[in-house]
């Protein structure tokens, strides 16, 4: 089944219809969606007192103080937040391996986007706000020095950071085209997220080298954290413009491995 490629607008003009049906989804559990709420609130607490009874024990992580943990903390929050807004990708290996990606095949929107819109997880909201209420603490509570630009170009990093680690698992699920069950390599990768909650710069240097080049996590949060607080307008533009070149990439590999695996897909007869 070849389906032409549409504008990107074009996809997002139903958007609304999608979030009417993520609205009535989360209604008609209430109480789950209200547990979930706390259950973000107690792990938010719990980092923000991990890193409050680190600090005091040991001191600050170099230039990390406990105010740059807690900004941290923050942008990992917004980051993870977004991350359950498309959660239904985690569902890919299976789509294809059972052929439920021909019912997204069939509809006159881009199956993939069709995909992972269709399925939006509302949950997400709560935990984005609390990401943003931690940071609107840290800077007011204590002595950051940051400038209006400075939060812009932060602000930008951290919602593009979503997309670094996304398309890469994206990618790891468009495996199934080829080896079938890939959702050991998938979970597998995503155990690897739980680096983005450290300063990741005060790691060994081919640590931060394998986290900004092959898995870029390190602009999930303590890129913009050092965006923020430390790094002048110019390095935080250069930053930016880098990360902005690594998504071109991985949306072009994306892309290119999604054509070619709906070709083997089709080539089966899906």
């Amino acid at each position: 089944m070849k389906f032409r490629e549409r504008s990107i607008v074009k996809h997002f003009r139903i958007l609304p219809e999608y979030v009417k049906l993520a609205v009535k989804r989360e209604s008609e559990y209430k109480l789950g969606f209200y547990t979930f709420i706390f259950h973000q609130l107690v792990t938010a607490a719990i980092w923000l007192l991990f890193w409050k009874v680190l600090i005091n024990k040991i001191g600050d992580f170099g230039s990390w103080n406990y105010g740059r943990m807690v900004l941290l903390t923050g942008f990992v929050t917004i980051n993870m937040g977004m991350w359950l807004t498309f959660v239904f990708i985690w569902r890919l290996p299976r789509q294809i391996l059972t052929g439920e990606l021909n019912s997204h095949l069939i509809k006159p929107v881009h199956p993939f986007l069709h995909m992972i819109l269709q399925h939006l997880n509302l949950r997400s909201l709560p935990r984005i706000l609390i990401g943003v209420l931690i940071l609107i603490y840290a800077l007011s509570h204590f002595e950051l020095q940051y400038s209006r630009w400075s939060l812009v170009v932060a602000g930008v990093t951290s919602f593009l950071s979503f997309l670094t680690s996304f398309m890469p698992f994206a990618t790891i699920c468009l495996l199934a085209f080829w080896i079938g069950r890939a959702e050991f390599i998938r979970d597998l990768f995503i155990e690897l997220f739980v680096f983005q909650n450290y300063p990741l710069t005060e790691f060994p240097t081919v640590f931060i080298a394998v986290f900004t080049v092959v898995i870029p996590l390190i602009f999930s949060a303590t890129v913009p954290v050092l965006v923020l607080t430390k790094l002048s307008l110019g390095w935080g533009m250069l930053l930016l413009a880098g990360l902005i070149i690594i998504i071109s990439l991985q949306l072009w590999l994306f892309g290119f491995l999604w054509n070619r695996g709906l070709r083997r897909y089709e080539s089966y007869g899906g």
